[in-house]
């Protein structure tokens, strides 16, 4: 128990240690500043450390890996003959995707289709009327079946190469596809006369695609569209399918 004496307004312990009361007012007041500054160096450590832990949560989230999305079915399908004739064979853009605003066959652009067949057909004829309209139709035509212009102008050559609109064959096929009459009417192309130019490129490319679509081969294909079955409609039509490659590639 500490003893001592009131001296002037002050305490004072016996023995040669004599403390004040102001003495002992600062001490109070530097230990509580003492508390009060480890209390706040505790709080912000915590703080720190908090802060440290969410933005290496962060890290840790933005390099995950992206939210599952739902599972797609995909469906794949085998594609046509028609179709894969289509990519071998389409190499030159239509006059229409060129721009094209001309009424003659000389008038097709450099490049389009419709110019490749014009010029391989003005060969045959010099009629541009003739083979401006052909040009056009044909390509318009194979592109509405898928069908690369190449090897329709092999077809036309070989069924027709004098590009006779009026044409027609002992057996009764017609016109420039030389299309058999009980085709006509039944392929979407407007008109059943297959003299006329439009109709009858429309029924024969028509009839071609459906060939294609039905037969495993192209050189099968080419033979129904000739109607050579088992070879006794037309002598050598076996040899059918390399006159059109011929006369499409080299247009003779």
């Amino acid at each position: 128990m500490m003893t001592g004496y009131r001296r002037e307004g002050r305490w004072q312990l016996y023995g040669s240690d004599v403390i004040s009361i102001r003495l002992m007012g600062r001490f109070k007041l530097i230990s509580t500043v003492a508390v009060a500054v480890a209390g706040l160096s505790a709080v912000m450590g915590m703080r720190e450390r908090s802060e440290r832990a969410g933005r290496e949560r962060s890290v840790v989230v933005s390099g995950a890996l992206p939210a599952s999305l739902p599972p797609v079915i995909v469906v794949a399908r085998r594609p046509t003959l028609s179709e894969i004739l289509d990519v071998v064979l389409r190499e030159r853009p239509t006059a229409a995707e060129l721009a094209y605003r001309g009424s003659r066959a000389s008038d097709f652009p450099e490049g389009s289709d419709e110019a490749y067949v014009a010029d391989i057909l003005s060969r045959r004829t010099s009629d541009e009327s003739l083979v401006h309209r052909i040009s056009a139709t044909l390509v318009k035509e194979g592109r509405r079946r898928n069908i690369g212009t190449q090897l329709l102008v092999g077809i036309l050559l070989t069924e027709n190469p004098w590009l006779d609109p009026r044409a027609k064959s002992s057996a009764g096929a017609r016109g420039l596809m030389q299309v058999m009459p009980f085709h006509a009417g039944k392929w979407g192309c407007g008109s059943v006369d297959l003299f006329d130019i439009d109709s009858n490129i429309c029924h024969g490319v028509a009839v071609l695609a459906d060939n294609l679509d039905h037969s495993r081969t192209l050189r099968q294909a080419l033979r129904a569209y000739n109607g050579c079955v088992r070879g006794t409609n037309t002598p050598d039509c076996w040899k059918y399918p390399s006159h059109v490659y011929r006369k499409g590639r080299l247009g003779q």
